[in-house]
Order: C-alpha cells, then structure tokens, then sequence
C-alpha cells in the first residue's frame, strides 16, 4: 500500500514524540542534572573540553561521532560564546580532513581510513556534486563528512571550498551550541535532547528527501 509522503512524516513525527520527546519531558528533574555532572567531571577546565570537542569533530570523518550531541555538550559546558568557536574549528578541521582523504590520497588507504561502504557512498555522491549539495549537506549526520569526501574526489577548488564550510559552519555551530548553553541555563533536558538528536533528525530526513531522492 502506497501512503501520501505528508502521512509519511506525521507517522515519523509521531513516533518520535509519543517514544522520545514524552519520556525526556516526564523524566526531565533527573536529566537536568546532567549539565552540571559534566561541568564538575570537567573541574573547570575549559581548554581540556575544547581540545575534545576538536579531535571529536576532526575524526567524525572515520569515526561514529554524533555530531548533534557532541555540538550541544560543547555548549553545555563551555557556555555559548566559546562552545561556538570551538565546534566552529573542530567541523572546519574534520571538514579540511575529509577533503584531503578524497583528494590526495589513494582509494586503499582512503578506504582503510574512512570504510569501504563510506567511500563508496562518497564516490556514488561525487557523480551529482555541486556547492548546493555541499550546503545542504553540512547540518546533516553522516552526509556532512560524505559531502567533504566527495569535494575531495571530485577536485573541487580548495578555496571555494574551505569559504562555503567555512561560512556554513558558522551557522551550526552558533545554532548547536546555543541550544546546548539554552539547556544548560534553563536546566531543560528537553532543549538539549533536541539539539542533540531531534534537530539532527530533522536535517537528516530533510536532506534525503530534497537532495537524495
């Protein structure tokens, strides 16, 4: 049986709200508390967090790294302003690492770094890349890091592309790390559940229906 896509999406947003949302909500005096555990965990130290949320970032092209929930804890513990520079570096970086894996080195080593199945992926992207898809892609969980595999492999100009992710992520960033600093202030788990996996969510299941299908 064939369902309209506008079902579709009421379906999915059901389900993510009756199984996550509720339960977050109804839950939330004890999830509230976690901001304040990673700020004691941290004792203060700013530049120990922010050297985390970079290498995190940097390697989110070889490794499973949320980015959602790694962006919004940044801003938990370091707090709006600095959190947003931090993610800012860390995705420039992963961003800068992903196009050198596709550029410059060979398809056995990229496929050793980055996985057969991500590099396929990539290079299937490579064939209707464009600077659009680039944009779009960069909120995105998993087709954020393909999108710089596939600039890589098709020689995209580092220039043009170091100024689109550059700029995009600024956007990101602020976005993700305000949340988190949202959550942290308001003591609202709610805030951060929703930047750390609904708002990625989102992006995600937007992104594959209006580039991807």
């Amino acid at each position: 049986m064939h369902f309209p896509v506008w079902f579709k999406w009421i379906a999915f947003l059901i389900v993510i709200f009756t199984s996550l949302i509720l339960p977050i909500i109804f839950l939330e005096p004890s999830f509230s508390e976690y901001g304040k555990t990673l700020m004691e965990w941290s004792k203060g130290n700013s530049f120990f967090i922010s050297l985390l949320v970079i290498l995190a970032l940097t390697a989110d092209v070889f490794l499973p790294v949320p980015n959602g929930l790694t962006n919004t804890l940044a801003g938990v513990t370091l707090g709006w302003p600095i959190a947003s520079l931090v993610v800012w570096i860390g995705l420039n970086l992963g961003a800068i690492f992903g196009y050198c894996v596709g550029r410059f080195l060979g398809r056995p080593i990229a496929k050793f770094i980055v996985g057969e199945k991500d590099l396929n992926e990539a290079e299937k992207s490579s064939k209707n890349f464009d600077v659009i898809g680039l944009i779009l892609s960069r909120p995105v969980p998993a087709f954020a890091e393909l999108s710089t595999l596939a600039a890589g492999i098709t020689k995209m100009n580092f220039l043009k592309f170091i100024c689109v992710v550059f700029s995009v992520n600024i956007g990101v960033a602020v976005i993700f790390a305000g949340l988190g600093a949202a959550a942290l202030a308001s003591s609202s788990s709610t805030i951060a559940f929703f930047g750390a996996a609904i708002l990625p969510a989102i992006f995600y299941f937007t992104y594959r229906r209006i580039y991807k299908d």
